[in-house]
């Protein structure tokens, strides 16, 4: 049966933003019909991508047939929609908005955006990860693409991070990409999972590494995301339980 999903206002600009202090800032956006064979994209980093989970280990294993269960698969499975990950490990903001040729041409109507984590430890300013946040949310509006957000920090995970952990000393900078990444949910009326490591971060039985978590974890992560965006899903169609 042919399945027709309007994606309202909840991802347009948000009420009242005129943009004018932005140079990129783009027209609120109108209800975005989901026509038969769009997608969602999901541009991330080595946590969308699903590094740590079954066959997504290093040294790859090409004949290793586990099933897939980084968030973008299982999420898919859920919805019964088509979820293409473009999580590439290593990835910045940077390279998320230079990928965005790539993801356009899976025609999405969603993209779901986890990126932040590397340029954290790559020492990226906030301020400039944030301006490759925004040139990648103005392209997809400008696409007619809905946008959600996905934070990889959040303060509860700086309180359940070991005293030897390297993030202990980007403690602030932590913060900052959080409170960043709330900031622009805010100001384009995105929504937002707050917290995608919820009950996962540094439990030994759900870590495969320092920072990526193992099988388990992923299919926890997943749940993250649909818990966090359960009322833009639910209203959409997207999801209903």
């Amino acid at each position: 049966m042919k399945r027709v999903v309007l994606l309202i206002a909840l991802l347009c600009a948000a009420c009242g933003y005129e943009g004018a202090d932005n140079p990129l800032a783009v027209e609120r956006q109108g209800a975005v019909q989901w026509r038969e064979g769009q997608t969602i994209v999901a541009l991330g980093t080595s946590l969308t991508f699903g590094f740590g989970a079954d066959c997504k280990v290093f040294p790859f294993d090409r004949d290793c047939a586990l099933p897939d269960s980084s968030y973008p698969a299982t999420l898919a499975a859920r919805l019964k929609l088509p979820v293409v990950n473009l999580g590439v490990p290593g990835a910045t903001t940077r390279d998320g908005l230079l990928r965005m040729i790539e993801a356009l041409t899976h025609d999405p109507a969603l993209a779901l955006i986890e990126l932040g984590a590397n340029d954290l430890f790559q020492e990226v300013l906030v301020a400039d990860a944030r301006a490759n946040l925004v040139m990648i949310i103005d392209r997809f509006h400008r696409a007619g693409v809905a946008v959600a957000l996905l934070s990889f920090s959040h303060p509860d995970m700086i309180d359940h991070t070991p005293p030897d952990h390297r993030l202990q000393d980007k403690k602030a900078e932590a913060l900052a990409y959080h409170q960043m990444l709330l900031a622009l949910a805010d100001e384009f009326g995105l929504p937002i999972v707050e917290y995608i490591f919820e009950d996962i971060w540094w439990k030994e039985e759900l870590m495969f590494d320092s920072v990526h978590p193992n099988g388990r974890g992923y299919l926890l992560m997943e749940e993250n995301v649909v818990r966090g965006l359960h009322s833009f899903l639910a209203a959409n169609d997207l999801y209903a339980q």
